[in-house]
This record gives C-alpha cells, structure tokens and sequence, in this order.
C-alpha cells in the first residue's frame, strides 16, 4: 500500500496519535500534533479506519513545540515531547472522558480537573534499559525489540542518567535488561530480581497526589473517631503505598497480594512501625476476597488499584461481599471504563473521577474513582 493523503489532525488518541479524517474515514497518524495540516502515508486500512504514518509537516499547528530529547520519534517511551503540555493535559481530560461515555456507556460522567505535574520533566525515579547484542544500551524504539541508545532521557531523574552514562563508559553491562533505580542511598541496579517485579509508582511527586486523592476518596473530611470504624480491604496492594496511609486513619486494613518479596516487605514494615490493624494476605485478588468472604468479614471500603489488564476477574465477588464505598486507581481508561460499566450495572454510582498526570509526555493517564453503593 503506497497511497498518500492530505489530512488535518483534529484530536489525539490514547495511544498517542493524532486522529484526522478523509472522506470521513479516521486515520490515525502518529508524532503528530492537534491542528498540523501534515502529508501521511497510508500503512494499513481497517474498514472503519486507517493507519499512517508521518511523511511530511506542511503546516505546523500552535500546539507543536521541539522536543527536547534528542532520539524522539526513534524511542517508543514517549509519545507527546512535541505537543504542548497544557494541550497534553486537555487531551488527557477529553480522552478519559470519551472513554468512559463510549466503551464504559456512563452519561456524564463527573471527570474532575486533571492534577498536573509539578515538572513535566525528570521525574521518573525508575528506569527499564535494554541491552541488545553487540552491547548497546538504551530502551526500545516504538512497536519494536531494537535498541535505541540516547546520551540523556529527558523524564528520567539526572541520577539515572549518570547512572547510566557510567555503566557505558566502564563497559560493565548486565545482559538482557536491567532497572535503575532512586533511593536514598543513590542509584540501585536491579537485575531481574524478585523485588524489581514489585510494581511501583516512579513519579514521586505525582504519587504523593495519588495517595492523597486514594485517602480523600475513601474519608473525605470524616473526623479520625469516625473513619477507625471502617474496615478497608485493599486488592493489588503492592508493597503497601495505599495500605498504610489506609491503616493511619481505618480501623482494619486487610491488604491482598500475590508478589511473595512485596508481602514480606509490608509484613517487615507493619511490624517495624508497630502497626497492629493491618493484616497482609498473599495471594490473588480472586482468592483474596473469597477468604474474607468466608470469614464473614463486614467491608466498609474496598479499594483496588489492578494493573493494566483491569480487575474482571473480581467484579462478580464485589455485589457479594457489598462495600458502600470503591476506590478505583486505574493506568488504563480502556479497562476502567469496562469495570465501572460492569459495577454501575451492579448497583454501583460513579460519583466522580480524578485523573492525575503520572506520565508527562506520553499518552498514559492515572485516575482515580470513587463509587458508592445505589
């Protein structure tokens, strides 16, 4: 296929490209910016829609800006260097929204104004490199396995950076991939070990509002007498960045995980700080509530915080056991969408969404909702 066309990109996508029209079809076109009157080549047609791919800019749009990183366009982590960041952010609000009246079928649903980045830049504390054959180091380039190296990651911290610098330039290369990491020590190398598959949020600051907006969503205002009678239950706990600012204002907070290396870290902290009203249980979010089910145990707030693929394999336990309050985090509109389709079904209302720029430049987008038993 080698046909070309004239289009004006009109919005972005999840997913990060920019969405035209000819003839009514959509064509997606990515590295390309809301309001470019660009020339794109035609990859793949799909019936109701087309792929593209960028040839050439003939007129730039208000919202494009020059990147700053130096491989953008080649690196596959990020998709938006070149868009305005206010306009990102607007994007990201629209996006959220449309994804949940079209796939999730809510009316209206009460999106709150996304909680912008401090600094758009450097603010990744973790960093994934790959290593190819001939020992080259860098991340993959978009849609693909090969390596592309870069002299400096513009949203990682300048600590990874040197990090990095430093293991080219002494020539000491873990094979395959390897993490790197901020701490309060400096930088930690993780080589495909146990506690490098503990998922964990890298924009520090950003976390901070997460973990706010989480604490918000299930108290509100509710003096602390009141809320340390309320039994929460935390499904995909991790190692415990919701579980125990929960357990400082709940009167019980039961934290589900299957990560072995992340329940033993909660476990360790709890004791260290002498928290009695946390119970660590290991094992599918599934098995999880089915064992507090069997134990009859009364849930005030149930909050979950899946990864990407969504939690469908929960939704029919959750009518079951009956929480009047949900906290939902979500990295993924696509499958929120689908699971507060599913819950409002269930007699749940979607009182209101807060979406939070994790990821500055790129397409992703964190929320979080709260929903209340109808």
């Amino acid at each position: 296929m080698d046909v070309e066309k004239i289009i004006t990109i009109d919005r972005l996508a999840f997913g990060g490209e920019g969405v035209g029209r000819d003839e009514g079809k959509v064509i997606f076109v990515p590295w390309t910016a809301p309001g470019d009157k660009v020339r794109v080549r035609i990859v793949s047609d799909h019936g109701r829609y087309e792929r593209g791919e960028l040839v050439e800019v003939l007129e730039r749009s208000e919202e494009r800006i020059e990147p700053l990183c130096g491989v953008f366009g080649l690196c596959g982590g990020c998709q938006w260097q070149h868009i305005r960041y206010e306009t990102q952010l607007k994007f990201k609000e629209e996006i959220l929204k449309e994804t949940l009246v079209r796939t999730g079928q809510i009316p209206n649903p009460k999106v709150l104004p996304v909680i912008r980045a401090p600094d758009p830049w450097h603010y990744r504390s973790r960093i994934q490199l790959k290593v190819d054959e001939s020992g080259e180091i860098g991340f993959y380039a978009a849609r693909s396995h090969r390596v592309v190296s870069f002299d400096e990651c513009q949203v990682a911290d300048h600590r990874l950076n040197e990090k990095a610098a430093e293991i080219r330039k002494n020539g000491t290369r873990p094979a395959g991939e390897f993490d790197l990491s901020v701490n309060g020590k400096g930088v930690e190398i993780h080589e495909e070990a146990e506690e490098a598959k503990i998922f964990r949020q890298v924009n520090r600051a950003q976390n901070d509002q997460l973990v706010k907006t989480v604490l918000d969503f299930a108290f509100g205002n509710a003096d602390i007498a009141f809320t340390r009678k309320k039994t929460v239950v935390e499904l995909y706990a991790g190692a415990g960045n919701f579980t125990f600012p929960l357990a400082d204002r709940a009167g019980m907070v039961f934290a589900v995980e299957e990560n072995e290396k992340a329940v033993e870290m909660g476990i360790e902290q709890a004791e260290a700080s002498g928290y009695a009203n946390m119970e660590w249980i290991k094992g599918s979010a599934e098995w999880g509530l089915k064992k507090l089910y069997r134990r009859r145990t009364m849930v005030d707030t149930l909050v979950l915080d899946p990864p990407r693929r969504g939690a469908k394999e929960i939704l029919d336990l959750i009518p079951v056991i009956r929480p009047r309050l949900i906290v939902y985090v979500s990295c993924d509109p696509v499958t929120l969408a689908r699971d507060l389709n599913l819950l409002v079904r269930r007699h749940y209302r979607l009182e209101k969404i807060q979406p939070i720029d994790m990821f500055p430049q790129t397409y992703h987008i964190e929320s979080v909702s709260q929903l209340t038993l109808a």
